[in-house]
């Protein structure tokens, strides 16, 4: 008893000699300096906690961690404006955490203090699963923001940006995903191997048209993973092959596709592989691609190659080995680009020199499940 209440004056001493001593702090907001292009963001699904997605914005120069969006349930990935003034968040919340009444919105943020100046609320619709890059787009006039839906049933929401309203839902069966094409336009694919252009006049209003078939869905499958390149994007095929399709008019216009992997390494079992396995360097015009040899139905597995082509010539250029395996990878667009990697063991993103294949930062401690990025682009 005697040594129970020495206890006590002595806790109660110490605790009221620490609240003497500690300073009552103040909550201040920072702001972030000028954005620079070796900014990336990178998104943490959270696997084991999907109500708390996150966001995480990397400095790639040094390796550190610059602030955090938190973003809600089986988040995939945001949107910024052509001038980085605003991102634009697609986020679920439930009323009760896990449970009760879904919420779907839009959350704008402050791309200099990260945060959250206002929000859109959308049908609670939108696709929710492991996040893919066409899950939501924004025109490149700004106008207008599409969101792809799932409820099975797919359809997609449009946005007008400017109004911060929700204008209408277009139901498109069929097809998936968004892409941003021309200036108010948005393309889908569709399961029978065709495209969906979706096209919006100044009132929101949409006009839809069908292209031609441009892959065999029974021979050869378009993948959901797609590599963004000015006006174009790179779209791969299940064997390899790399279909490049320009959007710039709306329309979408169908180059020859090319492999990426010669029959010898077909038959060595070379494969794409991870969640976000391609990107390209729009100064550079190179392709970088994650791979890995495996079997049928691998195309998620990770890889420590990434192969890197001349986008023109469509030749392989180099190899890159990375020093732990990666889920995801993606590249600044500047003349001395950087190379993003999620680490795919340890849950941290690892930062290469893109031209010499060169390790220079590992961020740790970062994100659970670091799953897509995408770049900051001022």
């Amino acid at each position: 008893m005697k040594n129970r209440l020495g206890l006590f004056l002595f806790l109660v001493c110490f605790n009221g000699l620490a609240a003497a001593e500690l300073a009552v702090e103040t909550p201040t907001t920072k702001t972030l300096p000028d954005p620079s292009g070796h900014w990336m963001w990178v998104s943490d699904l959270v696997f084991n906690a999907m109500e708390g997605g996150k966001a995480y914005l990397i400095d790639g120069d040094s390796g550190q961690m610059l602030g955090m969006l938190s973003t809600g349930y089986f988040f995939a990935s945001a949107l910024q404006d052509s001038d980085y003034q605003t991102i634009y968040a697609p986020e679920v919340y439930m009323s009760r955490g896990t449970r009760g009444e879904r919420t779907d919105v839009i959350t704008l943020y402050d791309p200099k203090t990260l945060e959250p100046i206002d929000e859109i609320i959308i049908p609670p619709k939108h696709f929710s699963g492991i996040p893919v890059v066409g899950h939501a787009a924004i025109s490149s006039d700004d106008r207008f923001i599409a969101v792809y839906n799932f409820t099975p049933a797919q359809s997609v929401s449009i946005v007008d940006v400017a109004n911060k309203k929700f204008l209408h839902e277009i139901e498109t069966p069929g097809c998936a995903e968004v892409f941003a094409t021309g200036s108010s336009a948005f393309n889908m694919i569709c399961g029978d191997g065709a495209m969906l252009t979706l096209q919006l006049d100044d009132a929101g209003t949409v006009t839809t048209a069908r292209s031609k078939k441009f892959f065999d869905p029974q021979a050869d499958m378009i993948d959901d993973k797609m590599a963004p390149y000015g006006t174009s994007w790179a779209f791969f095929t299940m064997s390899g092959k790399v279909q490049m399709i320009d959007m710039a008019n709306g329309t979408p216009v169908f180059a020859e596709p090319w492999s990426l992997f010669s029959p010898d390494q077909l038959a060595d079992s070379w494969k794409l592989g991870g969640y976000q396995y391609a990107t390209i360097c729009e100064s550079t015009g190179e392709l970088y691609v994650l791979v890995h040899r495996g079997g049928k139905y691998t195309h998620k597995s990770p890889g420590v190659d990434v192969w890197v082509y001349d986008i023109k010539t469509k030749v392989r250029k180099r190899m890159i080995s990375l020093s732990h395996a990666a889920t995801s990878i993606h590249v600044t667009q500047d003349e001395n680009p950087l190379l993003f990697s999620a680490d795919a063991e340890h849950s941290g993103v690892r930062i290469y020199d893109a031209n010499s294949g060169k390790h220079l930062h590992y961020v740790k401690g970062l994100a659970s499940n670091p799953i897509l990025f995408w770049p900051v682009r001022p």
